[in-house]
């Protein structure tokens, strides 16, 4: 079984294929044990500054980096908050986080118009394209890899670039994305952008983070209805090595491991990781009898979706998957509760494990019936073997 350090009171642990949190590795965990100091003091400073530093180095951009004890929704909520008010806002629409996201928007005083699609795509391009033009946001807002229909936006490099030449400001929503897929925030001219910790960077979660650019510092509202997530005030206090409020210490020294075990990989090489280990995946689970629920042009690289058989009750299916393999796979948001099985794959995960996974899922739909072909599924998996000792 995996070295991981996640037991529950009783000592039984399950392995997590959810889409986050992720399994922590022990060098990681062992970080966060260190005592907990002065927040205001040179040893906070230190440890902030360093993984700010690093963070940027991970993220590939030289842009200004607020970090938050939040979740990654309280980081899309500061975005919400400091540059929503007063605005028109164009939401392209891929799931249930684009919808929490039009939400949230128009909770901090944002006109909001959605382009949204069937659940298991995305707009179209075009489409987008052609509300743009309509509709004049100020923002263009979306989330780049929705995790409950599995959608990943594959052409968010192309819309920041159609966006930008309206003079709309770039918000994104890449909490399921940073680390684990294509981004380059610099380069494609993001302006606001959250991320967290808890996801494609394997770190414990309950931190999160906000990149901001030169335009995007420039134009935050001078109406932020919100202490807590006021950018401003995490700017300032950023500039003295420290946050506005308390912070979670003992998490930074966690996430500050989980950065450095990055940067020792190789950050491309982290990004490739995720994304051969997707695809070599929706192979495996393919040969096993399972249906990829997003076209392809749009399938996430971090949170894969599937449809079983019709002989085969999703929520069943998962509930064996824990009680006879200790595995936990996740079922669907919303409407697609019990219609999907999402299998999140974030993080360096062994190789052990990932062939776990696959032999318990061909195992089971074989029991149900399924002509499941677990030795092709599992010769998918050779490739990955690579990254087995990084």
């Amino acid at each position: 079984m995996c070295t991981h350090l996640l037991y529950s009171v009783s000592g039984k642990r399950n392995l997590l294929f959810i889409p986050g949190p992720v399994e922590v590795e022990e060098e990681i965990l062992l970080a966060s044990s260190k005592p907990v100091v002065n927040h205001r003091g040179k040893i906070f400073h230190e440890i902030f500054d360093d993984t700010k530093r690093k963070l940027k180095e991970v993220l590939l951009t030289k842009n200004e980096v607020v970090i938050l004890t939040a979740s990654g929704t309280g980081a899309v909520e500061a975005l919400a908050a400091n540059f929503a008010p007063g605005r028109k806002a164009l939401v392209v629409n891929s799931g249930e986080f684009g919808s929490r996201l039009a939400e949230t928007l128009k909770v901090y005083g944002a006109e909001v118009v959605e382009v949204a699609a069937e659940l298991g795509s995305a707009p179209k391009l075009e489409a987008v394209v052609s509300q743009m033009d309509s509709v004049k946001p100020d923002v263009v807002a979306f989330v780049y890899n929705d995790t409950s229909p599995g959608v990943r936006l594959s052409y968010a490099r192309e819309l920041v670039k159609e966006a930008k030449s309206r003079g709309a400001l770039i918000l994104v929503d890449a909490v399921s994305a940073v680390g684990g897929d294509e981004l380059r925030i610099d380069a494609w001219g993001i302006d606001a952008l959250a991320g967290a910790s808890q996801k494609c960077l394997a770190a414990p979660p309950g931190l999160s983070f906000v990149v901001l650019n030169d335009e995007a510092r420039e134009n935050m509202s001078k109406d932020v209805k919100s202490v807590y997530f006021d950018l401003r005030r995490y700017l300032e206090y950023s500039a003295k090595s420290e946050t506005p409020f308390t912070p979670a210490v003992t998490l930074f020294y966690a996430f500050n491991s989980a950065l450095e075990r990055i940067l020792r990989f190789g950050v491309e090489k982290w990004i490739s990781m995720h994304v051969e280990r997707a695809a070599a995946l929706y192979r495996a689970f393919a040969a096993l009898g399972l249906t990829p629920f997003v076209e392809e042009e749009f399938r996430s690289r971090t949170v894969l979706s599937f449809t079983t058989p019709q002989s085969v009750n999703a929520a069943e299916f998962r509930k064996a998957l824990i009680e006879k393999y200790d595995i936990e796979v996740a079922g669907g948001l919303g409407k697609l509760k019990d219609r999907i099985v999402r299998v999140g794959v974030m993080g360096r995960i062994p190789m052990r494990d990932i062939v776990a996974l696959v032999t318990a899922v061909g195992l089971e739909m074989k029991e149900r019936g399924v002509e499941a072909n677990l030795p092709e599924a599992l010769a998918e998996l050779a490739k990955l073997a690579t990254y087995e000792h990084l």
